[in-house]
């Protein structure tokens, strides 16, 4: 996640105390559970921003990733669609990280408006959020 930030999403303009990994590492010393659950969310948004990648910028990240030690992008991507999928199968959401994970799926476009497993999603989103206590974080 901080390689993808530094070589994909940083700007100059961006200030060091906003680089992810100094924003998850105050959130650790305040939850760890919530610095995971960021990490996952961090993630997913790396996936979601790279998936109107071609295969050619895929395979040169990949690269660059293993590289520098790193899971490659394909492989980080193959875990996140298995959840996907097992979320998909089950047909509800059972946690916050499958819900934001679902949520970037849908929110990201990924899928045709009107396709049937759109609305799928949509109903297991409005389902998970209608169990969340009032005042609940999503």
């Amino acid at each position: 996640m901080s390689l993808f930030y530094e070589w994909f999403n940083a700007k100059p303009s961006h200030r060091p105390e906003s680089h992810p990994l100094a924003v998850l590492e105050r959130l650790e010393k305040k939850s760890r559970s919530q610095a995971k659950r960021g990490l996952e969310m961090a993630i997913n948004d790396c996936i979601e921003d790279s998936s109107e990648w071609g295969p050619e910028v895929v395979a040169l990240a990949d690269k660059r990733f293993v590289l520098n030690s790193a899971p490659s992008l394909s492989e980080v991507r193959a875990k996140y669609s298995r959840k996907y999928l097992q979320v998909l199968k089950r047909g509800s959401i059972k946690s916050l990280n499958e819900y934001y994970l679902v949520k970037g799926i849908v929110d990201g476009g990924g899928i045709e408006p009107g396709a049937d497993e759109a609305e799928k999603l949509a109903a297991m989103l409005t389902d998970y959020e209608s169990r969340l206590p009032p005042g609940a974080e999503k």
